[in-house]
């Protein structure tokens, strides 16, 4: 449960979060500074952290001071970041690298979740994936998918077709497989010695025309992986991007009020802080904490 004490002259009590201040519709009421309430239920969007009262209604969270915090310590891993979300949940990510993954100490570690990777670019499915599901599922970890994305115009002769080629390849790959339970992701990285040869404006388009495949064929929620360094420099500026959840790679920081996110996000839903976890006998796993709790 976490203490919050309002510090601006007046905070809107709202019925929910909005992505945009202007919106007024769903305003209930003000609260002045120096209210004090609980809260056990909190939610990033655009525009930052939300907090619920125990009557459900929603505060922002840029007008509020926390005045204790109690996160969770349910979590039976070593080295975790300091100032742990309220709220926050543990997972790890997979692929065909980890070899008979040790799930049972995973489940008793404190982990709830597990992204699988499924493929990378097109024709190249992670032979692993369905072993991976079926076995988190069975061991009660919800599961999400992953697909190492190349654009390129390899597939086609066009950022068009190339995009749509890789949607329509991952989703054959996510067809024959368990059902997914978090957002599909996209995984935008480099993978030495491969990189992207597309300018920012054709990297974008290729994201765009990726995400409206998959959606307009599976009505899939999207998250986007990365990390701050790689999407600043493939990106343009002025992207629209910022309106999908963001997944970040950052292994240099220990405390996760430090994160930086890439231009055009201002919070990160999801955070793997580390690629060379110890848990039981499985070999050297990627660990990630998920403060987002609309994903769960």
């Amino acid at each position: 449960m976490t203490q919050l004490k309002v510090i601006v002259n007046k905070l809107n009590r709202r019925k929910g979060p909005v992505a945009d201040m202007s919106n007024k519709s769903n305003i209930v009421g003000t609260v002045p500074k120096g209210y004090v309430f609980e809260s056990d239920f909190q939610i990033t969007n655009m525009l930052g952290t939300w907090y619920a009262d125990r009557d459900g209604y929603y505060y922002w969270g840029n007008g509020l001071l926390v005045l204790n915090q109690e996160a969770s310590t349910n979590f039976r891993i070593n080295n975790l970041p300091i100032n742990l979300p309220v709220l926050c949940r543990m997972g790890i990510d997979v692929s065909h690298y980890n070899t008979i993954p040790d799930w049972m100490a995973i489940a008793n570690a404190g982990i709830t979740f597990t992204y699988i990777k499924i493929s990378e670019g097109v024709g190249s499915p992670d032979t692993e994936a369905g072993h991976h599901a079926v076995a988190a599922k069975q061991s009660g970890l919800k599961i999400g998918y992953y697909h190492f994305c190349r654009p390129d115009t390899r597939n086609g002769g066009t950022i068009i077709n190339d995009a749509n080629a890789e949607a329509d390849d991952a989703l054959s790959r996510i067809a024959v497989i368990p059902k997914a339970d978090l957002p599909l992701v996209l995984d935008l990285e480099d993978s030495p010695p491969w990189d992207t040869p597309l300018r920012p404006n054709e990297y974008l388009e290729w994201i765009h025309t990726f995400i409206n495949r998959i959606q307009n064929n599976s009505g899939s929620d999207i998250m986007l992986y990365s990390r701050k360094s790689y999407l600043d420099v493939k990106l343009p500026c002025d992207h629209d991007l910022g309106k999908y959840k963001l997944w970040i790679s950052n292994y240099s920081v220990k405390d996760c009020n430090k994160v930086i996110c890439p231009v055009g996000w201002k919070d990160w839903a999801m955070w793997q802080y580390c690629e060379d976890g110890v848990i039981g006998s499985s070999s050297k796993l990627d660990i990630n904490i998920l403060k987002d709790q609309t994903l769960f």
